[in-house]
């Protein structure tokens, strides 16, 4: 499931994630995730944090109560320790920031081979190339 207010960005993060196999659902916003993690049931949400509605965070709180096995990675802009410790407490898996998409890919690439389990802590970005 991508949660994520813009297109371009889930598209973006399709791209990304288009593993053999998968399936993806694509929300506009917290609120509609909400509304259809019943329906789908998802391995893995990617949720952007500012959305009209309900933010990223109270969404993840409310899809890990609906449907607890879903691992929610944040994936924002923002690469703040408050916006990572926030991730933490909502009980997502990970944060990613948007500008380094290929951390989330190895990430879920690590978690599918089963090689690396995925902590109950944030992810960060890899330093920018010079």
């Amino acid at each position: 499931m991508i949660v994520d207010d813009h297109a371009s960005t889930r598209e973006m993060i399709r791209k990304f994630l288009d593993f053999p196999g998968i399936t993806f659902c694509e929300c506009v916003s917290g609120d509609e995730a909400v509304q259809h993690i019943l329906d789908f049931k998802p391995n893995w949400v990617t949720m952007d944090v500012n959305m009209p509605g309900i933010n990223g965070f109270q969404a993840t709180e409310k899809l890990r109560t609906k449907y607890p096995p879903a691992r929610v990675i944040i994936v924002t802009g923002f690469n703040e320790p408050h916006f990572r410790q926030l991730s933490r407490s909502v009980g997502a898996v990970g944060l990613v920031c948007k500008e380094n998409l290929m951390a989330l890919r190895m990430m879920l690439t690590n978690e599918m081979a089963g090689s690396i389990p995925v902590a109950p802590t944030a992810v960060s970005p890899a330093p920018a190339a010079p």
